[in-house]
């Protein structure tokens, strides 16, 4: 009976000890091996392991177990003693290993050890789910585990298994921060490739231009460019990728770099796009495209040849605000299929007269109730954008588009890209 009081508080004080220990590290692969030697000291047992429950696999895995190579173990649920505790949520105390059907002897062999008897628990978070398995074996001094070691395993368990909780938490707040600045760099480099530089031209009065972009994620598949082929020829191009954040800003940036590098002076619109789209089939496992409008306006007389790949069709905004969409070319998207043909169409832009772009962003915003912003929302806005910059014409787009959806929450990128023709 003496020995009862003794035994209680070298537990209490051994429970106060663990739980400083666990208290003080944070780190996961730091904490397991903290857990294992803890609870080995406090049974009194000759070995430990401790099994983590992977929801995503429903399999029990370690780098963590006394006597062992510090290698990955992988075992499902269910299978041998730990993954029945951890199938039945039940404490399981096996006086004879070998007698238990269970076990499998096969790390015995491997390292000439002799397991003889199991004290096997479940870890429980603070909701009841389960966390991972600890398992002990054999006393030191030759006895079986009894109530007492039991009572001292779960008292262990529960500290150990909201420490580990805890440890995930916060690793998954790390992760998540980590893959936030990631996008966020990713967002900067996407930008920085699209000209952003307003007034283009300062140059230049014989024409006007000006872009915007609002990502609906860090990173999108929107994309607007513009550059001089020679003094006389001004490329305006906006296009769409299927899809949205790392991989269709990926795409994006491809198929920028590729419409870019296909522009030689002197090749018609469809020819740029016809060379693109077949280097975009060579190149597309993923299946993605984009649509693409492509134009090249003549500085000098005013006249605009363009291409449409599968894009919305872009307004002509004539200087009284009167309207109406460019005539299609029959092209389809680029990465669709190679070798096909985008046809090419020829308009002349008077003095003031404008060319409005978008995407699928603007027309079809919606609002909290589901209501789509429209192409007969946009088309009287262009009504009023009489005597407007292509500054303000951008910008009020976009602050009409923001006023209609109020506080609903942005699903798509919105770009708007408008050109001027001043004579």
């Amino acid at each position: 009976m003496s020995d009862q009081p003794s035994r209680e508080v070298r537990n209490l004080n051994a429970l106060l000890d663990v739980a400083k220990a666990l208290g003080a590290e944070m780190q996961l692969d730091n904490l397991l091996p903290v857990i294992i030697s803890k609870t080995t000291e406090v049974i009194d047992a000759e070995r430990s392991s401790l099994f983590i429950y992977d929801e995503e696999t429903n399999e029990m895995w370690s780098k963590v177990a006394e006597g062992m190579d510090s290698k990955e173990i992988r075992f499902p649920v269910g299978v041998g003693i730990a993954g029945d505790v951890a199938k039945t949520l039940k404490t399981v105390n096996i006086p004879d290993a070998y007698k238990d059907n269970r076990f499998n002897p096969a790390f015995d062999k491997e390292t000439n050890y002799r397991t003889k008897s199991i004290l096997c628990m479940p870890m429980l978070n603070n909701e009841g789910a389960l966390v991972g398995v600890v398992q002990v074996l054999n006393k030191k001094d030759g006895s079986t585990f009894d109530d007492k070691d039991e009572s001292l395993l779960e008292a262990l368990s529960v500290q150990a298994g909201v420490a580990i909780q805890r440890a995930r938490l916060l690793e998954a707040f790390v992760e998540k921060q980590r893959i936030q600045e990631s996008l966020k760099l990713a967002a900067d480099i996407q930008m920085g490739m699209l000209p952003k530089d307003f007034p283009a031209f300062p140059d230049r009065d014989d024409f006007d231009l000006f872009a915007s972009i609002i990502p609906a994620k860090e990173v999108g598949g929107d994309f607007y460019d513009f550059f001089l082929i020679d003094d006389d020829h001004l490329c305006f191009v906006i296009g769409d990728v299927s899809g949205k954040g790392v991989p269709a800003a990926l795409f994006m940036a491809v198929t920028k770099t590729h419409v870019a590098a296909s522009t030689i002076p002197g090749i018609e619109p469809s020819d740029i796009l016809i060379r693109a789209n077949d280097e975009l089939c060579k190149e597309n496992d993923q299946g993605m495209f984009c649509t693409i409008f492509y134009g090249i306006l003549n500085t000098k007389t005013g006249e605009v040849r363009y291409s449409n790949g599968g894009h919305n069709p872009p307004y002509l905004v004539r200087a009284d605000g009167s309207n109406e969409q460019l005539e299609g070319t029959d092209g389809i998207a680029l990465g669709v299929m190679d070798g096909m043909d985008f046809g090419v169409n020829t308009l002349t832009l008077g003095k003031g007269e404008a060319i409005y772009l978008y995407t699928d962003g603007v027309n079809e915003a919606m609002d909290g109730s589901g209501n789509e912003y429209s192409y007969e929302r946009l088309e009287e806005f262009l009504k009023k954008s009489k005597g407007q910059s292509t500054t303000d014409i951008v910008n009020g787009s976009l602050d009409d588009v923001k006023g209609f959806v109020k506080n609903a929450e942005q699903s798509d990128d919105i770009t708007v890209l408008t050109v001027r023709y001043n004579g």
